[in-house]
Protein backbone atom coordinates (compact mmCIF):
# COMPACT_ATOMS: atom_id res chain seq x y z
CA UNK A 1 0.00 0.00 0.00
CA UNK A 2 2.90 2.45 1.19
CA UNK A 3 4.11 1.93 -2.72
CA UNK A 4 1.02 2.75 -4.20
CA UNK A 5 0.86 6.28 -2.38
CA UNK A 6 3.95 7.15 -3.15
CA UNK A 7 3.34 6.42 -7.39
CA UNK A 8 0.35 8.39 -7.07
CA UNK A 9 2.29 11.19 -5.14
CA UNK A 10 4.56 11.48 -7.56
CA UNK A 11 1.78 11.40 -10.52
CA UNK A 12 -0.04 14.20 -8.78
CA UNK A 13 3.21 16.01 -8.82
CA UNK A 14 3.91 15.38 -12.42
CA UNK A 15 0.49 16.40 -13.41
CA UNK A 16 0.22 19.46 -11.53
CA UNK A 17 3.80 20.91 -13.31
CA UNK A 18 2.34 19.64 -17.13
CA UNK A 19 -0.76 21.79 -15.82
CA UNK A 20 1.60 24.51 -14.85
CA UNK A 21 3.62 24.34 -17.69
CA UNK A 22 0.69 24.53 -19.98
CA UNK A 23 -0.88 27.73 -18.64
CA UNK A 24 2.31 29.28 -19.00
CA UNK A 25 2.61 28.39 -22.64
CA UNK A 26 -1.35 29.45 -23.45
CA UNK A 27 -0.33 32.69 -21.58
CA UNK A 28 3.10 33.25 -24.07
CA UNK A 29 0.53 32.32 -26.80
CA UNK A 30 -2.13 34.71 -25.56
CA UNK A 31 0.33 37.56 -24.90
CA UNK A 32 1.61 36.86 -28.14
CA UNK A 33 -1.96 37.14 -30.32
CA UNK A 34 -2.13 40.48 -28.23
CA UNK A 35 1.10 42.03 -30.08
CA UNK A 36 -0.60 43.76 -32.74
CA UNK A 37 1.25 43.15 -36.26
CA UNK A 38 3.20 46.28 -38.15
CA UNK A 39 -0.12 46.39 -40.31
CA UNK A 40 -2.51 46.62 -37.05
CA UNK A 41 -0.17 49.92 -35.82
CA UNK A 42 -0.03 51.69 -39.15
CA UNK A 43 -4.34 51.15 -40.05
CA UNK A 44 -4.54 52.49 -36.38
CA UNK A 45 -1.78 55.22 -36.75
CA UNK A 46 -2.71 56.13 -39.97
CA UNK A 47 0.44 56.20 -41.11
CA UNK A 48 3.59 54.84 -42.24
CA UNK A 49 6.74 55.36 -39.44
CA UNK A 50 10.00 55.72 -41.98
CA UNK A 51 13.85 55.18 -41.42
CA UNK A 52 15.73 56.66 -44.68
CA UNK A 53 19.08 56.83 -45.65
CA UNK A 54 20.57 59.79 -47.41
CA UNK A 55 21.97 58.38 -50.31
CA UNK A 56 21.33 60.25 -53.73
CA UNK A 57 19.40 60.07 -56.04
CA UNK A 58 17.59 57.13 -54.41
CA UNK A 59 16.81 58.99 -51.17
CA UNK A 60 18.09 62.73 -51.23
CA UNK A 61 18.02 65.07 -48.11
CA UNK A 62 19.51 68.72 -48.00
CA UNK A 63 22.03 69.55 -46.27
CA UNK A 64 20.97 72.99 -45.89
CA UNK A 65 17.44 72.44 -45.45
CA UNK A 66 16.30 68.91 -44.49
CA UNK A 67 13.85 68.75 -47.45
CA UNK A 68 13.32 65.57 -48.83
CA UNK A 69 13.46 64.31 -52.66
CA UNK A 70 14.41 61.28 -54.95
CA UNK A 71 13.46 58.76 -56.13
CA UNK A 72 12.01 56.73 -53.22
CA UNK A 73 10.31 59.82 -51.75
CA UNK A 74 8.41 60.68 -55.27
CA UNK A 75 7.18 57.51 -55.41
CA UNK A 76 6.05 56.58 -52.08
CA UNK A 77 4.42 60.14 -52.25
CA UNK A 78 2.11 58.80 -54.62
CA UNK A 79 1.46 55.48 -53.00
CA UNK A 80 0.88 57.59 -49.74
CA UNK A 81 -2.01 59.27 -51.85
CA UNK A 82 -3.42 55.80 -53.07
CA UNK A 83 -3.07 54.26 -49.87
CA UNK A 84 -4.92 56.80 -47.64
CA UNK A 85 -1.87 56.67 -45.31
CA UNK A 86 0.74 59.41 -44.40
CA UNK A 87 4.30 58.79 -44.31
CA UNK A 88 6.58 59.97 -41.37
CA UNK A 89 10.35 60.00 -41.73
CA UNK A 90 10.85 59.74 -37.98
CA UNK A 91 14.78 58.42 -38.26
CA UNK A 92 17.88 58.54 -40.32
CA UNK A 93 19.87 55.56 -39.89
CA UNK A 94 22.66 54.19 -41.75
CA UNK A 95 23.57 50.39 -43.28
CA UNK A 96 24.97 49.46 -40.07
CA UNK A 97 21.26 50.31 -38.20
CA UNK A 98 18.96 49.66 -40.03
CA UNK A 99 18.06 46.40 -39.89
CA UNK A 100 18.05 46.88 -36.04
CA UNK A 101 15.39 50.05 -36.92
CA UNK A 102 12.82 47.75 -38.20
CA UNK A 103 13.80 45.13 -35.83
CA UNK A 104 13.02 46.93 -32.31
CA UNK A 105 10.10 48.28 -34.15
CA UNK A 106 11.25 52.10 -33.92
CA UNK A 107 10.05 52.27 -37.65
CA UNK A 108 7.86 50.45 -39.95
CA UNK A 109 10.19 50.76 -42.60
CA UNK A 110 13.36 51.54 -44.10
CA UNK A 111 13.94 53.37 -47.74
CA UNK A 112 16.65 54.17 -49.95
CA UNK A 113 18.50 52.60 -52.55
CA UNK A 114 18.74 49.11 -50.25
CA UNK A 115 20.06 45.84 -51.89
CA UNK A 116 18.87 42.52 -50.45
CA UNK A 117 21.74 40.05 -49.76
CA UNK A 118 22.00 36.87 -48.19
CA UNK A 119 23.46 38.21 -44.97
CA UNK A 120 20.82 40.95 -44.65
CA UNK A 121 18.25 38.62 -45.23
CA UNK A 122 18.68 36.61 -41.85
CA UNK A 123 17.65 40.16 -39.68
CA UNK A 124 15.17 41.60 -41.86
CA UNK A 125 12.83 40.92 -45.12
CA UNK A 126 12.11 42.98 -48.10
CA UNK A 127 9.44 44.25 -50.60
CA UNK A 128 9.73 43.32 -54.68
CA UNK A 129 11.95 45.69 -56.22
CA UNK A 130 11.27 49.59 -57.49
CA UNK A 131 14.32 49.00 -60.15
CA UNK A 132 17.42 47.49 -60.22
CA UNK A 133 21.32 49.15 -60.41
CA UNK A 134 23.96 47.82 -61.36
CA UNK A 135 27.64 48.72 -59.40
CA UNK A 136 30.69 49.23 -61.81
CA UNK A 137 34.27 49.88 -61.18
CA UNK A 138 35.80 53.63 -61.36
CA UNK A 139 39.34 55.02 -61.89
CA UNK A 140 40.96 58.16 -62.14
CA UNK A 141 40.55 59.42 -66.04
CA UNK A 142 44.11 58.80 -67.03
CA UNK A 143 44.29 55.44 -65.23
CA UNK A 144 44.57 52.42 -67.72
CA UNK A 145 46.30 49.88 -65.78
CA UNK A 146 42.94 47.64 -65.47
CA UNK A 147 41.33 48.15 -68.82
CA UNK A 148 39.37 45.24 -70.12
CA UNK A 149 40.97 42.95 -66.99
CA UNK A 150 39.44 43.96 -63.71
CA UNK A 151 41.17 40.99 -62.21
CA UNK A 152 44.35 43.14 -62.35
CA UNK A 153 42.57 44.80 -59.39
CA UNK A 154 43.07 41.76 -56.60
CA UNK A 155 47.05 43.32 -56.19
CA UNK A 156 48.09 44.74 -53.17
CA UNK A 157 49.73 47.33 -54.61
CA UNK A 158 46.09 48.47 -54.97
CA UNK A 159 43.81 50.30 -52.93
CA UNK A 160 40.04 50.20 -53.45
CA UNK A 161 38.20 53.19 -51.48
CA UNK A 162 34.92 51.46 -49.69
CA UNK A 163 32.43 52.77 -46.94
CA UNK A 164 32.29 49.95 -44.13
CA UNK A 165 29.05 47.66 -44.40
CA UNK A 166 27.91 48.97 -47.92
CA UNK A 167 28.19 47.06 -51.02
CA UNK A 168 31.70 48.58 -52.13
CA UNK A 169 33.39 46.93 -49.38
CA UNK A 170 31.44 44.05 -50.11
CA UNK A 171 32.81 43.26 -53.37
CA UNK A 172 36.60 43.99 -52.59
CA UNK A 173 36.29 41.71 -49.90
CA UNK A 174 34.85 38.71 -51.83
CA UNK A 175 36.34 39.49 -55.19
CA UNK A 176 39.35 41.71 -54.76
CA UNK A 177 41.01 40.13 -51.23
CA UNK A 178 44.66 40.48 -52.39
CA UNK A 179 43.87 44.38 -52.53
CA UNK A 180 44.01 47.28 -49.79
CA UNK A 181 41.03 49.05 -49.12
CA UNK A 182 40.76 52.59 -47.61
CA UNK A 183 37.65 52.32 -45.44
CA UNK A 184 35.50 55.22 -44.69
CA UNK A 185 32.87 55.61 -42.07
CA UNK A 186 29.91 54.02 -42.88
CA UNK A 187 27.67 57.73 -42.62
CA UNK A 188 30.08 58.62 -45.54
CA UNK A 189 28.29 59.57 -49.11
CA UNK A 190 28.83 57.69 -51.71
CA UNK A 191 30.32 60.64 -53.53
CA UNK A 192 32.99 60.60 -51.27
CA UNK A 193 34.08 57.30 -52.95
CA UNK A 194 34.98 58.90 -56.11
CA UNK A 195 36.46 62.24 -54.41
CA UNK A 196 39.27 59.39 -52.99
CA UNK A 197 40.55 58.46 -56.49
CA UNK A 198 40.49 62.33 -58.16
CA UNK A 199 42.68 63.16 -54.74
CA UNK A 200 44.98 60.19 -55.11
CA UNK A 201 44.20 58.63 -51.89
CA UNK A 202 42.74 55.02 -53.60
CA UNK A 203 42.85 53.50 -57.32
CA UNK A 204 39.55 52.11 -57.77
CA UNK A 205 35.93 52.12 -56.26
CA UNK A 206 32.95 50.31 -56.73
CA UNK A 207 29.49 52.78 -57.18
CA UNK A 208 25.84 52.69 -59.44
CA UNK A 209 26.18 55.20 -62.62
CA UNK A 210 24.03 57.30 -61.51
CA UNK A 211 26.41 58.36 -58.90
CA UNK A 212 29.24 58.28 -61.27
CA UNK A 213 27.26 60.20 -63.79
CA UNK A 214 26.18 63.07 -61.64
CA UNK A 215 30.31 63.48 -59.87
CA UNK A 216 31.43 63.58 -63.72
CA UNK A 217 29.01 66.32 -64.83
CA UNK A 218 30.52 68.44 -61.38
CA UNK A 219 33.62 67.23 -62.29
CA UNK A 220 34.51 66.89 -66.04
CA UNK A 221 37.55 64.64 -67.20
CA UNK A 222 38.75 63.61 -63.77
CA UNK A 223 37.03 60.03 -63.72
CA UNK A 224 35.82 57.40 -65.51
CA UNK A 225 34.44 53.75 -65.81
CA UNK A 226 36.79 51.07 -66.65
CA UNK A 227 36.12 50.25 -70.21
CA UNK A 228 35.78 46.26 -71.39
CA UNK A 229 34.75 45.50 -67.46
CA UNK A 230 31.22 43.75 -66.51
CA UNK A 231 29.51 45.36 -63.85
CA UNK A 232 30.36 44.32 -60.54
CA UNK A 233 26.88 43.80 -59.18
CA UNK A 234 23.28 44.01 -60.20
CA UNK A 235 20.42 44.41 -57.41
CA UNK A 236 17.04 45.13 -56.98
CA UNK A 237 16.19 48.56 -55.06
CA UNK A 238 13.97 47.40 -52.09
CA UNK A 239 12.16 48.49 -49.20
CA UNK A 240 13.36 46.62 -45.67
CA UNK A 241 10.96 45.60 -43.25
CA UNK A 242 10.47 43.05 -40.15
CA UNK A 243 10.82 39.65 -40.93
CA UNK A 244 6.93 37.99 -40.57
CA UNK A 245 5.04 40.80 -41.76
CA UNK A 246 3.48 39.51 -44.55
CA UNK A 247 0.40 41.74 -44.78
CA UNK A 248 2.53 45.10 -44.37
CA UNK A 249 4.71 43.24 -47.00
CA UNK A 250 2.05 42.36 -49.56
CA UNK A 251 0.15 46.10 -49.07
CA UNK A 252 3.77 47.50 -50.16
CA UNK A 253 4.03 45.59 -52.31
CA UNK A 254 0.84 45.65 -54.51
CA UNK A 255 0.91 49.42 -54.19
CA UNK A 256 4.38 48.79 -56.05
CA UNK A 257 3.21 46.93 -59.07
CA UNK A 258 0.55 49.97 -59.21
CA UNK A 259 3.44 52.50 -59.24
CA UNK A 260 5.44 50.46 -62.46
CA UNK A 261 2.12 50.07 -63.88
CA UNK A 262 0.71 53.63 -63.99
CA UNK A 263 4.22 54.87 -64.82
CA UNK A 264 4.96 56.26 -61.76
CA UNK A 265 8.36 55.05 -60.73
CA UNK A 266 9.44 55.28 -64.75
CA UNK A 267 8.52 58.68 -64.28
CA UNK A 268 10.85 59.23 -61.11
CA UNK A 269 13.86 57.22 -62.50
CA UNK A 270 13.71 59.40 -65.80
CA UNK A 271 13.40 62.55 -63.28
CA UNK A 272 16.83 61.27 -61.59
CA UNK A 273 18.49 60.25 -64.21
CA UNK A 274 21.67 61.79 -65.32
CA UNK A 275 21.87 59.79 -68.33
CA UNK A 276 19.73 57.23 -70.07
CA UNK A 277 20.79 53.84 -68.74
CA UNK A 278 21.83 54.57 -65.14
CA UNK A 279 18.80 52.90 -63.59
CA UNK A 280 17.28 48.95 -64.85
CA UNK A 281 13.89 48.77 -65.12
CA UNK A 282 11.64 46.57 -63.76
CA UNK A 283 10.08 44.09 -67.01
CA UNK A 284 6.12 44.67 -66.94
CA UNK A 285 4.39 41.70 -68.27
CA UNK A 286 3.01 44.27 -70.87
CA UNK A 287 3.90 47.14 -72.75
CA UNK A 288 2.50 50.75 -71.61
Amino acid sequence: MTTIRITNHKLIVSALFTLAFLVGCNNESSDYMKTPSVMDQVLARGSIRAGYISYPPSFIKDANTGKFSGIYYDTLKEASDRLGLSIEYTEEVDWATMTEAVKQGRVDMVVSGIWPTSARSTQADFTDPLYFSSVKAYVRADDSRFDGNSDTINNKAITIAVIDGEMSSIIAKQDFPSANTRALPQTTQISQLLLELQTNKADVTFVEPAVASQYMVANPGVIKRIPGVAPMRVFPNVILIAQGQLAFRSMLNTSITELHNNGVVDKALRKYESQKGDFLRVALPYSR
